[in-house]
């Protein structure tokens, strides 16, 4: 059978397969970064295939995305997968991956992920470069297909809608028993408060109150907002929320357990400068708009990649007596020695137990006609809906303390005529959360009694027992959080015993670069690896490129020597007062030498004469969305492949500039200075013009580029900036009375996978600097650009530095042909 149509794993190892085992505490700490960095159903397939479980069916609620991890987990569990049995949509996106070309040869990702020796490292490094960019192309292609569907459902209701306004939010913060005025909840459409699609259901969380006042009704406190913090979204669980919103009124955002909102997305017919959304000091996060009217709203929700622990909530305060059958009911509970946690379950589960189910306006008139016994009324009644249920609860709990709240909002079981979540007033639900001090996280609890047509009544037991919730691990997960940093705790001591060695810290140049750098050493030990891992990238003849690049600036240097000079570096640590090269320094330090080379003595000395200007290099990088797709010639991110390209051309264009201060610090041969931007979302500096290349500079650079990519691509925001440092640099040249001739060459690249956002702007651009003076390249990425400045089409970001070089070198025998031979 041809390669591409079948997957084929190791018969022998799935007979008789390797139970897991963690190898030591470093193993357990790569395992617990990639749980924190990795989407839940992703992980529970590669995990159950190390436990020798089959996993539970992928269920995102994307319809691709869902069919793509179905198809890699069958791939994962049995070795094989018929290209036939698949849809050819995902037959081309899974198939490849049984043979992914590396420079050691070919990569079959689903035996590697699936092999106990790989480390959890390689893993989440596997995952990062070749599923991520699928997964994220996928979620867009059945985002889009949802959101269609449900604009066009919308537009047909929007002339009803619109006379109706029924499915405007209330425009208070109350909370009230559906007792109170007879209301029948059930199950059904009605008209959306808040949509959200695809459809996800369950309990959405909106308000939090903690006093039960004396008119029995629940306060909440006034809104404290926080800044709030910067959060990844899990990509697989991402939805839309919709609705609408009155003017001036706050309103609190309905969301899943453990989801937010991503601010970057808010669309609305409001004036975006009026809108605001906020989160409080609950967590729940509101939506403003300073104008008046009703505006329509839209924003993307999802999943936190990683569920941090949270300080502690405020305690409730609720008053009244309760019965006395109650409060000897609680004793007997406490006398058994019980968990607090497993304490306050029995306490729910006690109540809930005793009621029965019902929206009876006559009982509740009953209940509120002694507000002093009000509790008793409600035990010797029974009869109580989710509000009177859980305010009961609640006192209840508070025999044991008051870490307890009332939450209201909605719960959703159906899905709506457009196959999205609905929340509307039939569907409005009350519970409570209690505090639990093992975990430092919040426990929902529903006191709810059966028969509430609206609830699932199988996840409310399951919360009241305290088993997983679905969608949870189980028995999938190969270890706990809590149990992961037991172990690592246990396996340190034991290493620590058994090797008597320290624990392994950073190198003494990992530790001078951090200081220089003001970065952490761990991330002083990316940058030098990375460094260090791009000096070796060779082209197809097994060259280095880092050399090629510098030998064709050497061949400049040479050719305008003025004179000789005594070879003066690099020097010892200890002669040295910066740090110059890390790459060489690190070399020495892994041969146990104690003085390292790669340090740079600082010699202050009158420059007698200088050949003539050298280069200024202005460079506008991409790290818009689309650069989270995966790169045409590698499988890796875009993202990824554009920071090793800059890096590399970079770094040997400033190696360039170093061994040119080699030949005398009294003439700089060829002087270089760069600049670098970023064109994500708004255009920013990473880098100001500068001829150093010392760890704060390339630190400054580095970090700029392994940020998230997002948003569109405003190169004219960044050919603004650069305008501002080349205006600065060219006043400074006219200042000091350099001739034409010897006055550097200012070369502006920009780079991007696509056109940028504002190409009219860009061109007029691209005309004004070229007006003064500098050299403007365009490098498209996969296509190719209209712009009058671009350089021919590239298929791989990888082909940059190469094809940059040539091109600089070319415009100096243009534009100095006295300065270069050809």
């Amino acid at each position: 059978m041809p390669e591409r149509e079948q997957i084929s794993g190791n018969q022998n190892e799935q007979i008789q397969p390797q139970p897991f085992e963690f190898k030591d505490s470093e193993s357990i700490e790569e395992y617990l970064e990639w749980k924190h960095s990795i989407p839940l159903e992703f992980r529970r397939i590669i995990e159950s295939k190390l436990k020798n479980t089959a996993p539970n069916p992928p269920s995102t609620g994307y319809p691709l995305t869902d069919q793509f991890l179905n198809d890699f987990a069958k791939a994962i569990q049995s070795g094989t997968l018929d290209a036939s049995s698949v849809d050819p949509r995902i037959a081309d996106l899974i198939m490849p991956l049984s043979r992914i070309e590396t420079r050691g040869g070919y990569l079959n990702v689903f035996e590697t992920l699936s092999n106990p020796n790989v480390s959890w490292k390689l893993r989440t490094n596997i995952y990062e470069t070749q599923i991520r960019p699928i997964l994220e192309w996928l979620v867009d292609q059945d985002l889009e297909s949802a959101q269609k569907k449900i604009q066009e459902d919308s537009q047909k209701e929007e002339k009803q809608q619109a006379e109706e306004q029924n499915d405007l939010p209330p425009s208070n913060e109350d909370v009230r028993s559906s007792m109170e005025q007879g209301m029948e909840k059930r199950e059904g459409e009605a008209k959306a408060i808040f949509s959200v699609a695809p459809f996800y259901g369950g309990y959405y969380r909106q308000l939090v109150f903690n006093s039960f006042r004396k008119d029995l009704q629940w306060a909440k406190s006034q809104n404290e907002f926080l800044e709030p913090k910067v959060e990844a979204i899990d990509p697989l669980s991402i939805r839309v929320l919709s609705g609408k919103i009155r003017g001036q009124s706050p309103l609190s955002l309905p969301l899943p357990y453990d989801w937010l909102p991503n601010p970057n997305t808010i669309e609305t017919d409001a004036p975006l400068e009026k809108v605001e959304l906020q989160q409080n000091q609950d967590g729940l996060w509101y939506l403003a708009i300073q104008a008046e009217g009703v505006f329509s709203y839209r924003l993307t929700i999802g999943q936190r990649q990683y569920i941090e622990s949270i300080k502690r909530f405020q305690d409730s305060s609720i008053e009244g007596d309760i019965p006395d059958e109650l409060t000897k009911m609680i004793k007997e509970l406490r006398k058994q020695g019980l968990p607090k946690l497993k304490l306050k379950r029995e306490i729910v589960k006690l109540v809930r137990n005793h009621l029965t189910y019902s929206n009876d306006p006559q009982a509740y008139a009953q209940y509120v006609s002694d507000s002093s016994q009000y509790f008793k009324k409600v035990w010797a009644n029974k009869a109580a809906d989710c509000f009177v249920a859980n305010t009961l609860a609640l006192r209840a709990l508070a025999e044991v303390d008051s870490q307890s709240r009332f939450i209201s909002g909605y719960f959703v079981r159906e899905k709506g005529q457009s196959g999205q979540a609905v929340m509307h007033s039939g569907n409005g639900h009350a519970w409570l959360e209690i505090w639990d001090q093992g975990s430092q996280r919040v426990i929902r609890l529903d006191a709810t009694p059966k028969g509430d047509p609206t609830i699932d009544e199988d996840q409310q037991e399951k919360d009241l027992e305290g088993e997983p919730e679905e969608g949870d691990y189980g028995q999938e997960e190969i270890m706990g959080e809590k149990e992961a940093q037991e172990k690592i705790k246990e396996l340190k001591k034991q290493e620590k015993s058994n090797t008597k060695k320290e624990t392994k810290g950073p190198s003494l140049i990992e530790q001078q670069f951090a200081e220089l750098a003001e970065c952490t050493p761990a991330q002083a030990k990316e940058f030098i690896d990375a460094l260090e891992r791009v000096r070796k990238i060779v082209d197809e003849r097994g060259i280095s490129i880092s050399d090629l690049l510098k030998n064709e600036w050497q061949k400049i240097i040479e050719e305008r020597k003025i004179e000789k000079r005594e070879y003066k570096g690099p020097v010892r640590m200890d002669e040295g007062s910066r740090l110059e090269d890390p790459v060489e320094a690190t070399i020495d330090i892994r041969s146990r030498e104690f003085n390292p080379t790669g340090f740079e003595k600082d010699e202050t000395q009158e420059k007698l004469e200088a050949d003539f200007g050298g280069i200024c290099i202005y460079f506008s990088f991409d790290l818009s969305g689309s650069m989270a797709q995966p790169d045409a010639a590698t499988g890796r991110s875009k993202a990824d492949v554009q920071r090793d390209a800059a890096l590399l051309f970079v770094d040997s264009l400033m190696q360039s500039s170093y061994s040119t201060r080699q030949h005398g610090q009294d003439s700089d041969l060829l002087p270089l200075k760069i600049m670098v931007t970023l064109a994500s979302e708004t255009g920013q500096i990473s880098l100001p013009l500068t001829d150093r290349w010392a760890p704060k500079e390339q630190w400054a650079m580095y970090s700029a580029l392994v940020r998230t990519a997002r948003g569109g691509t405003p190169t004219h925001q960044t050919l603004q900036l650069i305008e501002k440092d080349f205006d600065k640099e060219v006043a400074q040249i006219k200042k000091m009375n350099i001739p034409l001739e010897k006055q550097p060459l200012h070369y502006i690249v920009e780079v991007s996978d696509g056109s940028p956002d504002d190409f009219a702007t860009t061109e007029a651009m691209h005309v004004k600097l070229k007006a003064k003076g500098a050299v403007i390249r365009s490098y498209p990425i996969g296509g190719a650009s209209a712009s009058a400045d671009a350089a021919e089409p590239l298929t791989s970001f990888s082909e940059l530095p190469k094809i940059m070089a040539r091109d600089i070198i070319d415009k100096f025998q243009k534009i100095r042909p006295k300065k270069i031979r050809s």
